[in-house]
């Protein structure tokens, strides 16, 4: 058994950190009044560049218990909501975060903000509006889970999102649009289900990725599509939180005003790498490393082919 900090805060904030230790990145979130709040708020401060300012203490620590498979690198979620289901619009002070991107997640798992608001539909949706009123582009991460809540809860938090960084259950949950067929992700099921994400409110970059690699579709029509890194199987560690991997990379390449084309490449990459080490995070190398170390690997069949 081995204690590593985990969720969206601590992935992608100390992911970020690893690519570029020069940004500055605020981060928002609630954790426990207790030792295993205690140990991340150290593994967050212990990151240069992270700003732990808006990181409140109260209740117990959530935490997921992971259980592995380390032969078929399948796995079962144990998760305990604990002070993240508390998070709400009080424990966002803009004048203190200061960013020019606001990346939330996970919806469907943060009790308060996906509670109901009775001119925003979800409180997430209003915090997401009150960001993009202040010029803060905005970008959206969402929970797996099977349920019928994607289609009633993550259409009302889109239509105040620029960027959408989601997986293809998620993306196939949330619009209805089936992306497998005979069993293997459909380029042609990905490609509507980015459309019709779009529709239902994102305003810049649809984003999908799976196993096999990640589609991307802009605005202005952008179709990209980059396979996932050719690992052996005896190299991948865990990959649990290489979905985190991923957004931090697109993230960074968004901020840094790259095309979508490298947001994908840095994406994958940075996911490829957070697979060799032992938690999602200590295997992410610098931006140029990452993006180097994906370009001179070899890359992952796509749609079948030979």
């Amino acid at each position: 058994m081995t204690q590593v900090p985990g969720g969206l805060l601590c992935n992608c904030a100390i992911g970020l950190a690893r690519l570029d230790p020069r940004l500055r990145i605020p981060v928002v979130g609630v954790v426990g009044a207790d030792p295993a709040g205690d140990y991340l708020a150290d593994q967050l401060q212990a990151q240069p560049g992270i700003d732990a300012r808006q990181l409140h203490r109260a209740g117990q620590t959530s935490f997921t218990d992971v259980v592995e498979d380390s032969s078929t690198k399948t796995r079962t979620f144990f998760q305990f909501r604990g002070a993240n289901a508390v998070l709400d619009l009080k424990h966002f002070d803009f004048e203190l975060l200061d960013a020019d991107f606001l990346h939330v997640g996970y919806v469907l798992l943060l009790d308060s903000l996906d509670g109901p608001d009775p001119q925003y539909g979800t409180r997430l949706a209003r915090l997401l509006a009150s960001a993009k009123r202040r010029r803060i582009r905005t970008c959206l991460d969402v929970v797996s889970e099977q349920s019928d809540r994607f289609s009633r809860i993550v259409p009302l938090a889109l239509r105040y999102t620029d960027y959408c960084v989601v997986n293809e259950l998620e993306a196939s949950r949330t619009t209805g649009v089936a992306v497998v067929e005979d069993g293997r992700v459909s380029e042609t099921g990905l490609r509507r289900a980015a459309s019709a994400l779009f529709e239902l409110g994102v305003s810049t970059w649809v984003v999908i990725h799976w196993p096999g690699g990640a589609v991307g579709l802009s605005s202005d029509g952008e179709w990209v599509v980059r396979p996932s890194v050719d690992l052996e199987p005896e190299q991948i560690v865990t990959t649990t939180g290489a979905g985190d991997a991923f957004a931090s990379g697109v993230l960074h390449a968004a901020w840094s005003s790259k095309d979508l084309a490298e947001a994908l490449e840095t994406g994958v990459g940075t996911a490829a790498c957070s697979l060799l080490a032992g938690n999602p995070t200590d295997g992410i190398r610098t931006h140029d490393e990452v993006l180097a170390f994906y370009r001179a690997s070899r890359r992952s069949r796509l749609w079948g082919e030979n």
